[in-house]
């Protein structure tokens, strides 16, 4: 994720530092604005210290509701064919409102999909 979720969702982030050895506390903190310090932005613990972990690039993919219709939506323009819906299907999808959601189907041969969210999702 590029931003921590509200609501208590878990995140999980890689850093680059000093080895530290399971069980260990871990403190998230911001630079406050104009000198202010500093404030807590979550607390948590280590899960694994790894050094052969691989780190890859995250990309995010977007798409453009065509139709809406109170908790589902059909898409476009997020992917071009079926084989790639299919491939990215177990994937949790987010709205910029913060609406979760899933992929249902494919809808044709042109890459739309039907999807499914948590709430009533908007054309915006």
């Amino acid at each position: 994720e590029q931003f921590l979720q509200a609501g208590g969702r878990f995140s999980i982030a890689s850093i680059y530092g000093p080895v530290g050895f399971l069980p260990a506390s871990c403190l998230m903190t911001k630079t406050l604005p104009l000198g202010g310090g500093h404030a807590l932005v979550a607390t948590g613990s280590l899960q694994s210290v790894n050094p052969d972990k691989i780190i890859l690039k995250r990309i995010i993919l977007s798409g453009y509701p065509i139709k809406c219709y109170k908790k589902r939506a059909a898409v476009r323009f997020m992917f071009f064919n079926p084989e790639d819906i299919a491939w990215f299907k177990p994937i949790e999808l987010w709205t910029k409102r913060g609406r979760i959601g899933r992929i249902l189907d494919s809808l044709g041969t042109h890459g739309y999909m039907k999807c499914s969210f948590d709430g009533n999702v908007g054309m915006n």
